[in-house]
């Protein structure tokens, strides 16, 4: 099962990993983060034993924080080479998207590219608040 949904900015981004970390843990098998100018994506896959209640539980929280996101073919290819096992900087620089992680949710990362974002352009646009 995987879903691919965009968020508003780094703050709900981090919100809504660490509460996929709390609440299914025990399924995500991985998650990547890409961060395009105006928003955040983040794939999500779960393993096959994710019951259908709960896939209808995690579908109503992703849909009440974010919104379903049909991948342009950029961000596609780049998901694609990152399942064939490419690593993550290739991938970037193929693809030109920045991927903040590939695996383990690690909403640490958001913050950190926050502020060193923020901090190289002096301002806080929208999307990194």
């Amino acid at each position: 099962m995987e879903f691919l949904y965009c968020f508003e900015n780094a703050s709900l981004t981090q919100r809504v990993l660490g509460y996929l970390l709390r609440q299914w843990r025990s399924h995500l098998e991985l998650t990547t983060v890409i961060f395009l100018n105006d928003r955040w994506l983040v794939r999500l896959k779960f393993d096959s034993s994710l019951e259908d209640a709960l896939i209808k539980d995690c579908m109503a929280f992703l849909n009440e924080n974010g919104l379903r996101y049909h991948a342009p073919p950029i961000v596609s290819k780049a998901l694609t080479d990152l399942d064939a096992g490419c690593p993550t900087t290739l991938a970037m620089d193929r693809h030109n998207v920045v991927i903040l992680s590939h695996g383990i949710p690690q909403p640490e990362e958001i913050k950190h590219f926050r502020e060193h974002f923020v901090a190289g352009l002096g301002y806080c646009p929208q999307s990194l608040g």
